[in-house]
């Protein structure tokens, strides 16, 4: 018997040497050999095995500031992961979520993708839709975020997804050209709506509402009908909150805005640049609009064109009712990061995953180009390089201390949108009243919710 088992130890290390020769290494099962006995401690002087070398792809959406961060720090991470090779595919929001729902559907989509807060329910209903994130806590540190955050990428218990970070919609406005034109920065919706006659008065607008699709329109008009109604736009259970009159005050209120000069009308913002994202637009670089309503992790690709121009970009006040009944604003997560339930490669993905979300050195260089970051970690590093600090900064600290709301998931639900869209669309065209289309509008959206909450 020890002849036998010295003949099979000799043939395991044989076999073992041969592979390590070759290539990408594999268990053998030890079988007879007439090679002499070998001793066990020689076996345990193996030398490591190589790590597999693999190409992984990752995709996101945002603004130049978020590319280039983004884009430094996988740098990063493959000089110290020399086995793993990152395709970075990312690009503006317009068209993004179609363009990743085809690529899901294909089984094409990048291992590691970033994700919008509705689209774990809309892609993931029964939990399964992505990777199931709590099966590589081995390599993700989860006891970075608390569970509320992560409650937000969970699907039917499972967790698909982890937050990035959180975020709110704030009025930021242009101070260069408010000077210029003499106008005090706005604090309360009356202020806000007096300063549309005086920028028209020199050919130009305090405000506008990012593109010219709509919905930022619609998103705006809630926060106003919220603070005066203190209902919730759309119910915890998915149900719709708001009844047919609480619609066309919101309407209402939009329209007002337009006919202040406050905002350009759709027609007016169409004809310029269609649906063009207003920080890339002419009017917004060359001061001819002077503020905007967006979120805080995305507010840098503002900033930076500004800066470009000597204009400096700063936080406004949020307009709040003296009889407000809620604050009204807005809080969600800005986005999340999921990862591909059918990647080849979900320990190299997950390892990505937690350098960009956790590592410090991956926290500096991105800044606060993705929010101001969930991951204790991250965030920590950011506070002891003094870099939690600027506008996107003090707009996530604005959202968070104002008691708000938040955003139900199915509220940027793509048929959603496009409800809130054609209703904010008629509004302006003036294709019927308000109280008609607020009609035609709780209709849809009552089946819609009921759709997607069934």
């Amino acid at each position: 018997m020890k002849k036998a088992l010295a003949m099979s130890l000799a043939t395991c290390l044989l076999a073992t040497s041969m592979v390590g020769c070759g290539g990408t290494k594999k268990e053998e099962t030890p079988a007879a050999s007439s090679a002499p006995e070998t001793k066990k401690e020689e076996v345990k002087k193996e030398e490591p095995k190589a790590e597999e070398k693999v190409e992984i792809r990752i995709s996101w959406w945002g603004g130049d500031d978020r590319h280039t961060a983004t884009l430094d720090a996988i740098k990063k991470f493959e000089e110290l992961n020399p086995n793993i090779t990152v395709k970075a595919e990312y690009g503006g929001w317009d068209g993004h979520a179609e363009k990743i729902t085809t690529q899901l559907a294909g089984g094409t989509c990048a291992d590691l993708i970033q994700v919008n807060y509705d689209w774990i329910s809309r892609l993931s209903k029964d939990g399964k839709g992505f990777y199931d994130l709590e099966s590589l806590k081995d390599v993700l540190a989860l006891d970075n975020y608390t569970e509320s955050d992560l409650a937000f990428g969970r699907s039917n218990g499972i967790l698909n997804a982890i937050p990035v970070s959180t975020t709110g919609r704030s009025l930021y406005y242009n101070k260069t050209v408010f000077d210029q034109v003499g106008v005090a920065l706005p604090k309360t919706w009356e202020e806000f709506i007096a300063a549309g006659e005086k920028f028209a008065a020199k050919g130009l607008y305090p405000f506008d509402l990012d593109d010219g699709s709509g919905f930022t329109a619609w998103y705006l008009a809630t926060v106003y009908v919220q603070q005066k109604t203190g209902k919730n736009f759309i119910n915890e259970d998915g149900t719709l909150g708001f009844g047919v009159e609480d619609i066309q005050l919101g309407l209402d209120f939009y329209k007002s805005l337009e006919e202040a000069k406050v905002i350009r009308n759709l027609e007016t913002r169409t004809n310029e640049a269609g649906t063009t994202p207003l920080y890339q637009t002419p009017s917004w670089i060359d001061g001819k609009v002077a503020g905007v309503l967006e979120w805080s992790s995305s507010i840098g690709k503002f900033e930076a064109v500004l800066k470009e121009k000597g204009q400096e970009l700063v936080l406004g006040d949020l307009p709040m009712l003296s009889d407000a009944k809620s604050t009204g604003w807005y809080q969600k997560p800005s986005l999340l990061f999921a990862i591909n339930k059918d990647t080849k490669y979900p320990e190299q993905t997950a390892k990505l995953l937690d350098f960009l979300l956790n590592d410090p050195e991956a926290a500096s260089i991105l800044g606060t180009s993705r929010g101001i970051p969930s991951s204790k970690a991250a965030a920590k590093a950011l506070a002891d390089a003094g870099k939690l600090e600027g506008i996107a900064y003090d707009g996530f600290k604005q959202i968070a201390e104002c008691k708000p709301a938040l955003v139900s998931p199915y509220m940027e639900n793509a048929k959603m949108k496009e409800i809130y869209i054609e209703a904010t669309q008629k509004t302006s065209y003036g294709q019927g009243t308000t109280a008609e289309i607020a009609q035609e509008m709780y209709d849809k959206m009552t089946a819609e919710l009921a759709n997607l909450t069934k």
